[in-house]
């Protein structure tokens, strides 16, 4: 029980039913989608050449375990909280900082600064390898930009802005609706930059992508390697693109409500639906559109036996026109 409550009549819990209902399925996506971001999050660290290159897929895979963790907190917290106040009659009077200090809302608050940075580095990151190939060889890939200096810049982003938060509903302190939230821990002002947050730099993530998804298709034609790089952009765009849909919908939705009118239930809830399926689909899209990542999650499942050896289209093509030229050389000595 909370230290401070207050009764209420029973027309007050009515339709406290649905909003638990509501949160069991969202508790449960959580758990399924923390489940496989563990999955994911061992098959990335336990193979040694995947921790080296897939930097920001890490970090987004821990952004996503992060933020499934956290909806399920709140799920269980917002379970016992409407249960309680059906069964007694009561609800609990709550200030900002008290909201701010709820372990489930903390969780929650670092997966929603994580996720978006780790989103917009991504299309970033391919931006430059593709239009910039030569500064992205000798700067960025397999350098300490890559490994130290973007990670540092996300989590830095992420503390200063939680800095902020806490300073903020410290210093407001003032009553908030029983169930808090992030605009009741830290107000509207902060609450608007997390959704703006979420909207820009997934949007401008797909923006990255898609540019250099064009780019890279166009230079496929005249550079084999490319081919590569196209099918690394894929799913990089797809992940961007789910996350446009999944995530920054929802966020634009919570903005209209905070400052145009309030949208119904059946639309603003089933929208939280798809922003905590976002973060387990990921997954799949590595399964589906990364070949190599397919393979080595296989061999993690014992689905299939490890291969010594694994060529791409062009490097066997390469060893052809190899061979045959050292095979033509030989030839033309002799003569």
């Amino acid at each position: 029980m909370f230290s401070r409550n207050i009764s209420v009549n029973a027309s007050v819990v009515a339709s406290f039913d649905d909003l638990i209902a509501y949160h069991i399925v969202n508790a449960c996506l959580g758990s399924a989608c923390l489940m496989i971001n563990v999955l994911l999050l061992f098959i990335f660290l336990s193979y040694p050449p995947f921790r080296r290159k897939y930097v920001l897929l890490i970090l987004l895979c821990i952004g996503d375990s992060i933020n499934s963790l956290a909806t399920v907190l709140t799920g269980l917290n917002r379970i016992y909280l409407y249960s309680t106040a059906m069964r007694t009659l009561t609800l609990p009077v709550r200030n900002s900082l008290e909201c701010a200090s709820e372990l489930w809302l903390i969780i929650k608050l670092i997966g929603d600064l994580l996720i978006p940075v780790c989103t917009f580095w991504m299309g970033v990151e391919r931006f430059t390898a593709i239009m910039f190939p030569i500064f992205y060889r000798l700067s960025v890939d397999g350098k300490a930009v890559k490994f130290v200096f973007i990670p540092g810049i996300s989590c830095i982003f992420v503390a200063v802005s939680m800095v902020i938060a806490f300073s903020i509903a410290a210093n407001s302190d003032r009553p908030v609706h029983f169930y808090c939230g992030r605009k009741a821990a830290f107000g509207e002002n902060f609450g608007t930059f997390i959704y703006l947050c979420n909207i820009v730099c997934n949007l401008a993530s797909s923006i990255l992508n898609g540019a250099a998804y064009l780019r890279a298709r166009q230079l496929c034609k005249i550079q084999c390697r490319m081919q590569r790089q196209v099918a690394i952009i894929r799913y990089y765009l797809l992940i961007s693109l789910l996350s446009t849909l999944l995530v920054s919908l929802p966020n634009a939705i919570a903005l209209f409500q905070l400052y145009v009118q309030r949208v119904g239930d059946s639309v603003s809830k089933p929208a939280s639906w798809l922003q905590t399926t976002n973060s387990g689909l990921h997954f799949f899209c590595y399964l589906i559109l990364n070949r190599e990542f397919r393979q080595r999650a296989l061999i993690q499942l014992k689905l299939r036996e490890p291969q010594e050896h694994s060529y791409s289209k062009c490097a066997q093509m390469w060893v052809y026109k190899k061979v045959c030229g050292d095979v033509k050389m030989r030839e033309t000595e002799k003569i």
